[in-house]
């Protein structure tokens, strides 16, 4: 899956999670001060998405550099897409990465599952996140304590 050049001049694409990629995936991280919002190392989400989400994992690269992780399969109904995790390694923030991704990662749900819904939760603090998920029209439908819960309708 490839997405067009829109806020980097490389060209954004996601690879599946496979053999070949994913001990460079583990290496990524958040920096230190995300991690109290993003506290999951990548190794751990490639565990979870194997044993208990059964989401497909997808490493994010820009040209040909592995920049992040994002992953997406069906929330627990059946029917409704599921975004888990969203992830971009601290040296590349801020270039737009994340949401080329998840435009990726949509597309993706919405073609190869072909979900009209998908969920994608967040962390309150991480302030960043729900500012790219305002934008790209998910919309808050539950929240508890810790976390927002948002939707977006395809």
């Amino acid at each position: 899956m490839e997405n067009d050049k829109r806020h980097t001049d490389k060209k954004i694409s996601l690879e599946a999670l496979d053999v070949n990629n994913w001990f460079k995936i583990c290496e990524l991280s958040v920096n230190d001060n995300q991690k109290s919002f993003f506290p999951i190392t990548n190794v751990y989400w490639i565990g979870i998405s194997r044993y208990e989400e059964k989401t497909e994992l997808f490493a994010i690269k820009a040209d040909d550099e592995y920049v992040g992780l994002v992953g997406g399969g069906f929330d627990e109904d059946g029917i409704t897409g599921y975004i888990n995790p969203i992830m971009v390694d601290y040296r590349f923030q801020g270039n737009g990465y994340a949401k080329s991704a998840l435009l990726l990662i949509i597309e993706y749900l919405q073609k190869d599952l072909g979900v009209n819904k998908i969920n994608i939760n967040h962390r309150k603090e991480n302030e960043i996140a729900g500012k790219i998920y305002d934008k790209m029209g998910f919309i808050i439908y539950d929240e508890n304590e810790k976390e927002y819960k948002r939707q977006i309708i395809l």
